[in-house]
């Protein structure tokens, strides 16, 4: 066994102070180049398939859902906008804003683009909506702050590098729930951005969009006639993050240029709240509020994250890793409780066929979220068996907030988000610590682990990325510090052998506090972060300033002196008569 070693960089840092050299964004990989890479579709009954991977095919789509209406699984529960007659109580919505425009103007995107090496912006054209009406479309409703319910957007940058063609598909996700009487929350915000080109001729368009729809075939293992949700998923040809049924489109994923830096400016009548995760690099961000409104801003490098796909025919899959799952499921053991048999109207854990005992007739696909221990725990032990390489290297520009699980047990200070975004933490690792940054109060570190493949898909060693930007109230809060200065120290620990590592510290700016690196390797390292200030010099105790002398005006007395008949005048304070003189009287 290799023996742990620390690389650490020991970074101070004040107010608008920069420092030591960073990772040249043109040298960081976004990517496997062209057209995106796409999922197997290995369906065959007796396969076990084991995926890990941040920003599958489909994205998530809008619909306004009424919870009474959706316990009855064939009675459509969708509502068309806050006010439908069928609606009522306590409504979910997930709405993709539109471009600011004629549908919006408070609840919007303002502005997209890129940012040049010069630093010039080149705003995008917005091009049209992706695909042009959502399957669920509900209507906005300003006075509740309800967004409207639409579709992706397409904008086009001319004359941009990449082999898109200067197309980019965005989609930003707010969803919450809206009352009647008390109006709209705003519970999540998901960004993603994406390189794409209208491509036809795929087989992975569906008959309708994605949304909820009721079931026609029940081809999925789901009985005809009940309503669910459905996206296009993997065909195993193609990787569309949208599409369009009616038109036989598919927004296939492309790579993104290497030097590019990409901005966004969005419109809320909701300010987003808490902690926020990022496959981006070097985010610089900006909320200010105005006559009752939000403006968010950020701009950030796109970062490669590297998918790991493993297919076994069961019989001809290795017994080490036979044993770390469930026979009768499919599942791995330490989550098979959750996973045990379901009723065929909703099929779990059993990828595209239904449930059964028998691992030959059955589909399983493990896929766990990115944030999950348990996913953590199964690349450890997947990636011998892939030679601890990427399957793919996936260009991704993303940020979201966390979801509540993923925040639970985080430090209060990260999770009070009242006041807004508490803070951003972004890497380009394949699994990530759930939540914020855990504190590790015997060391005083902010500690964040992370896994990914060692090599790139051409087998070079893949660099790793982080980045860590809080809120400077946040960073006192949890630390106790007064406004002076702060430093900061980072280490990278790893049982991979000695690091490669670059650092940037921007300081604070605007009120937040941002600690960037890059240049490490994997598999599956620590990143420790640890923020220190110096004690307050003691305040010296006055010295007491003297009083001034004070001199005080005393009266002199005029006295006569007397020498036979000789007289004298003695005029002092204390006047004496001269030797042989008498004072008269």
């Amino acid at each position: 066994m290799k023996s742990k070693s620390v690389a650490a960089i020991a970074i101070a840092f004040f107010i608008g102070v920069g420092s030591v050299t960073s990772v040249n964004a043109a040298t960081i990989s976004v990517g496997d180049p062209g057209r995106s890479w796409a999922i197997p579709n290995d369906a065959d009954r007796g396969m076990h398939v084991q995926q890990f991977i941040d920003s599958p095919p489909s994205e998530e789509v809008s619909y306004l859902l009424d919870p009474d209406l959706e316990m009855n699984r064939f009675i459509d529960p969708t509502c068309k906008s806050a006010e439908d007659p069928r609606c009522a109580g306590t409504l979910r919505y997930s709405a993709i804003l539109p471009s600011c425009g004629p549908i919006s103007n408070v609840f919007c995107i303002e502005e997209f683009g890129v940012i040049s090496e010069l630093g010039e912006r080149n705003k995008a054209q917005f091009n049209r909506y992706f695909p042009n009406q959502a399957l669920n479309k509900f209507e906005a409703n300003e006075s509740l702050k309800l967004p409207y319910g639409g579709t992706g957007s397409i904008f086009e940058i001319p004359n941009s590098a990449g082999e898109s063609a200067g197309l980019y598909y965005v989609s930003v996700l707010t969803q919450g729930e809206v009352n009647k009487g008390t109006g709209a929350t705003l519970l999540n915000l998901a960004i993603q951005i994406h390189p794409v080109k209208l491509e036809t001729g795929v087989n992975s368009i569906q008959e309708i969009d994605s949304g909820y729809a009721p079931e026609t075939n029940g081809g999925s293992g789901h009985t005809i006639g009940q309503w669910r949700k459905a996206g296009f998923g993997f065909s195993g040809t193609s990787f569309c993050v949208a599409g369009s049924a009616l038109e036989k489109l598919c927004a296939q994923r492309y790579s993104f240029p290497a030097d590019k830096k990409f901005f966004l400016k969005l419109k809320m009548q909701n300010k987003p709240l808490g902690w926020m995760h990022g496959r981006i690099y070097k985010p610089e961000v900006e909320i200010t509020e105005a006559s009752g409104s939000y403006n968010f801003s950020i701009s950030a490098f796109p970062v490669a994250v590297p998918a790991v796909y493993k297919m076994y025919r069961y019989p001809e899959m290795p017994q080490a890793l036979k044993d770390e799952y469930d026979f009768k499921t499919g599942q791995y053991k330490p989550l098979a409780i959750y996973f045990s048999q379901q009723s065929a109207d909703a099929p779990q854990g059993c990828g595209r066929s239904a449930c059964t005992d028998d691992p030959m007739t059955r589909n399983v696909i493990i896929g766990p979220s990115p944030s999950s221990k348990y996913g953590m725990e199964q690349l450890k032990f997947w990636l011998p068996f892939v030679e601890d390489k990427a399957t793919a290297l996936l260009g991704t520009w993303s940020l979201r907030t966390l979801e509540s699980n993923e925040a639970s047990g985080a430090q209060s200070c990260f999770t009070n988000g009242s006041n807004g975004v508490t803070g951003i933490v972004t890497t380009n690792a394949t699994q990530y610590s759930a939540g914020p940054p855990k504190l590790n109060e015997s060391e005083g570190t902010l500690e964040y682990s992370v896994a990914a493949p060692h090599f790139t898909t051409q087998g070079t060693e893949f660099l790793g990325t982080y980045d860590l930007i809080m809120r400077s109230d946040v960073a006192r809060c949890i630390y106790g510090f007064t406004a002076a200065p702060i430093r900061a120290t980072l280490s990278v620990v790893n049982d991979e052998g000695n690091q490669k590592v670059a650092t940037e510290i921007l300081g604070e700016k605007n009120g937040w506090l941002y600690l960037s690196a890059g240049g490490f390797t994997y598999s599956s390292p620590t990143i420790k972060v640890k923020l220190e200030q110096d004690a307050p010099a003691p305040t010296p105790t006055p010295t007491p300033t003297p009083a001034a002398e004070v001199k005080v005006a005393t009266k002199k007395i005029t006295i006569t002196c007397i020498k036979g008949k000789t007289t004298k005048k003695v005029t002092a304070v204390k006047p004496k008569c001269p030797t042989g003189y008498k004072k008269k009287g």
